[in-house]
């Protein structure tokens, strides 16, 4: 007997999510990694903790599975903001709005920091008597037979699932030899909090131009997240001194005031493995896809990964959650998603990067076309709400 039905290599959001979902479909799960999720406990002078500057933008589909899952409920609610509108914008002007009225709902997206979802993932997960947790590193993964065998710093472990979920540079992608195909944008995302003298109204703002993608992502009270995605060598000459005035004189819908936040960076690639399953291994989250950021779009696709997953061991899977029905029938499942959300995040990124006149014309002609024409409007506000 194995000693586990599923092994989940990785403690970030995706992998805690794998874990508590699998468990209540009465599975036996282990959860390998270095430490587990800890939220930031750094104060401000009124007591509440500071708005992280991760942050994330749920699309209905996912609050469900969340919902469903209880870690909604768990969330701090004071700590969300709804998105209402999304305004998109060229740098020579032209326009697309999306607005939830006219998609017939109350919102389009929930903004949720990253330390939010961790910590009520976090307290669902220590209530999970199916989920065993401990630190190793992984050194080797065997595959053959009805079970995977883990090699780790704290012994061997057997399962008859092995999830992927330890990000970008995915050991147990590596283990099995799963081979990845990348490209490199030269482009960073630096994203920091702002204050703003003009009230957002729950819209968010996004203009694609020479500078790149700068989004401005409403958060509670008058705060905003900006998520901007530039070249490498514009971004290198950006700090925490000059990106107040940068995006003064860039983009500046809401007219910032101050920075509330530090400044992080993330260098912007792309990984698509050759596949996200294969012999009673999964992958899942950054692990399965890297793609641009659009939104913080990129953890609404590893918990749909989880989703899936789950849905598809529960109809095939429940006694051997690693046959081969359940790999070929998640494979499956999300190959679309995956394939057709990297061409769509690139071409927004060629778009907006390229100085090419076909590029220009494109994006004025396609936001003319989807103001105009009601069907096409219908058809992103529904991409938008997932």
């Amino acid at each position: 007997m194995s000693d586990f039905d599923v092994l989940i290599v990785g403690t970030g959001i995706v992998g805690h999510a794998s874990a508590f979902t699998l468990s209540r479909l009465g599975l036996r799960v282990g959860v390998v990694g270095q430490s587990g999720i800890k939220a930031n406990v750094q104060r401000t002078a009124n007591g509440r903790p500071p708005f992280g500057n991760r942050v994330f933008a749920i699309r209905p589909s996912i609050k469900k599975f969340l919902t469903e899952s209880l870690v909604w409920d768990g969330l701090s609610k004071e700590r969300i903001q709804s998105i209402t509108r999304m305004n998109v914008e060229g740098d020579a002007g032209e326009r697309l709005t999306l607005d939830a009225h006219e998609a017939g709902v109350l919102e389009l997206a929930w903004i949720v920091e990253s330390e939010n979802l961790k910590k009520s993932i976090t307290k669902q997960l220590t209530n999970e008597p199916m989920v065993t947790q401990f630190n190793a590193d992984i050194t080797d993964v065997q595959r053959g037979g009805d079970e995977v065998r883990l090699a780790t710093s704290q012994g061997l472990f057997t399962c008859k699932l092995l999830i992927g979920a330890d990000g970008s540079k995915s050991m147990v992608r590596r283990c099995c030899d799963i081979k990845i195909q990348s490209r490199d944008y030269k482009y960073t995302g630096l994203v920091a909090n702002f204050s703003i003298a003009h009230a957002h109204r729950g819209a968010a703002y996004q203009q694609m131009g020479s500078s790149g993608v700068i989004g401005y992502l409403p958060l509670p009270g008058n705060l905003v997240s900006v998520v901007w995605s530039t070249s490498d060598d514009l971004s290198g000459k950006i700090n925490e001194e000059t990106i107040l005035s940068e995006l003064k004189n860039r983009y500046d819908p809401l007219n910032i005031v101050s920075m509330e936040s530090s400044l992080g960076r993330f260098p912007l690639k792309r990984g698509t493995p050759s596949s996200a399953a294969i012999d009673r291994v999964i992958l899942v989250g950054d692990a399965a896809h890297q793609f641009l950021p659009l939104a913080g779009q990129g953890l609404n696709v590893g918990l749909a990964d989880v989703e899936t997953l789950a849905s598809v061991v529960k109809d095939c899977g429940d006694v051997d959650p690693g046959c081969l029905s359940v790999t070929n029938r998640y494979r499956r499942a999300r190959r679309e998603e995956i394939e057709s959300f990297t061409r769509f995040t690139e071409l927004i990124h060629d778009m907006s990067s390229s100085d090419k006149a076909i590029y220009r014309t494109f994006q004025r002609f396609g936001f003319g076309a989807v103001n105009q024409i009601g069907i096409l409007k219908r058809f992103f506000i529904d991409k938008a709400l997932g």
